[in-house]
């Protein structure tokens, strides 16, 4: 009789865009920012794969206790770090260099197979019952169970953005796992901040246009303005019509140094031109994190 075996990948499902809600239908998880991974644990192994079909496990060694999971399990989650309780991808970054660290878990959020048989098509409500006992079972410090809520999106939503979670992820309580695909049944909500903030320069590319913009600020939110100081590049939010505006605009009036100290080479402008940028955080060099164009600010 043949040996039964896990698949050696199964391609994640994907979120699309959204904006807080509340649904009966649905649940509510925290956003964990790390690296999406899927635990496959097969015979006292554990392969940690990758979107891409990467096994982590050397770069995350920590995690190897994982292998005394039960035989035939497939779990879909995120490897994360923790620093003070909370998600810190700068600190997964740098210690998934090293190859090392005692703060990196595996957040379990859904389970593909158990004792070898695929629980894909299971409803989501069915395969979080199941997660549930899984993880309650295992008693593995190097596992966590992906907290969430049913129906109360919003209120989770602010809770993520109270604690410098991510955002939060609904889930169709009645969907089927769909591998590798976006069919609308998982929604991530993502926290932004947004910020007003100065062009101080920016990077060309062939053929006339910028590549990105060159930003500065003098306060986040939440924060007492300070001196002025570089926050980044942001490259993207661009409209076709707005990237012609912006490439006329930078080159009216340019300037021979960056107005504040800033690490680019660059051509520079003169001060008088302001914009409204979205990001997700600032990274401990302290710059702006996924930055996103929001519009110009005219007067």
């Amino acid at each position: 009789m043949p040996t039964k075996a896990l698949p050696q990948f199964v391609p994640p499902m994907l979120a699309v865009h959204g904006q807080p809600f509340d649904s009966e239908a649905h649940f509510f998880e925290f956003k964990w920012d790390g690296f999406r991974a899927g635990a496959m644990i097969e015979r006292g192994t554990v392969r940690l794969m990758s979107r891409n079909s990467i096994d982590l496990l050397e770069r995350f060694p920590d995690l190897a206790p994982l292998r005394a999971l039960p035989s035939g399990l497939a779990l879909d989650g995120e490897i994360v770090a923790f620093r003070d309780g909370k998600p810190d991808f700068d600190l997964m970054l740098s210690r998934g260099r090293k190859g090392t660290s005692s703060q990196v878990r595996f957040v379990a959020f859904d389970v593909l197979y158990e004792d070898f048989e695929a629980r894909l098509a299971l409803p989501f409500s069915e395969r979080r019952q199941i997660l549930e006992r899984i993880v309650k079972a295992a008693a593995c410090p190097e596992l966590l169970l992906s907290e969430g809520v049913m129906a109360n999106g919003k209120a989770l939503y602010r809770q993520a953005c109270e604690q410098g979670i991510e955002g939060v992820v609904a889930k169709r309580a009645a969907s089927t796992y769909a591998a590798g695909k976006r069919n609308g049944a998982w929604i991530k909500i993502k926290r932004r901040l947004k910020i007003q903030a100065a062009i101080i320069g920016f990077i060309e590319k062939p053929g006339k246009d910028f590549q990105c913009l060159l930003v500065a600020g003098s306060g986040l939110p939440g924060e007492e303005p300070g001196p002025l100081r570089y926050l980044g590049r942001v490259g993207g939010g661009f409209t076709e019509s707005m990237r012609a505006k912006m490439n006329a605009l930078v080159r009216e009036h340019p300037r021979a140094a960056p107005l504040v100290a800033c690490p680019e080479r660059a051509l520079w402008v003169e001060p008088g031109l302001y914009c409204e940028v979205s990001f997700a955080e600032l990274t401990e060099a302290g710059l702006l994190r996924a930055p996103v164009f929001e519009g110009l600010i005219e007067e």
